[in-house]
């Protein structure tokens, strides 16, 4: 998958992928599996916020796109995907956690971001 197919992922279908990835059990068609994968990476990444901040908001090179009042989904998601596997995350989980900061906004998600 592109970080563009993920671009038009729902949130729901990003969470349940993320959930799916970290929990190792791969996409599956049950519904009950589908639920716990979203409830999952839905929990996985609130609990996960404060060090995805760390990680994300003080980068050097999304600064920049911070304070940036004419941002583009696709650009921020790019920036922050690329970033994420600087840092070593492999690129499911770079690109999902991209495409849902990105929505969020990265001047959003990085108010009152802990220091790094």
């Amino acid at each position: 998958m592109t970080l563009d197919s993920y671009l038009l992922k729902t949130d729901d279908e990003l969470y349940e992928l993320l959930g799916a990835e970290l929990l190792g059990d791969g996409v599956s068609l049950s519904p009950e599996d589908k639920d716990e994968h979203r409830r999952f990476g839905r929990q996985w990444f609130g609990n996960k916020r404060r060090e995805l901040q760390r990680k994300i908001c003080h980068h050097e090179k999304l600064k920049g796109l911070l304070g940036n009042s004419t941002s583009d989904l696709a650009i921020d998601a790019a920036a922050i995907y690329e970033t994420l596997q600087n840092l070593g995350e492999d690129a499911v989980n770079a690109a999902v956690l991209a495409v849902l900061v990105a929505r969020v906004g990265l001047g959003a998600f990085c108010a009152n971001a802990p220091a790094a």
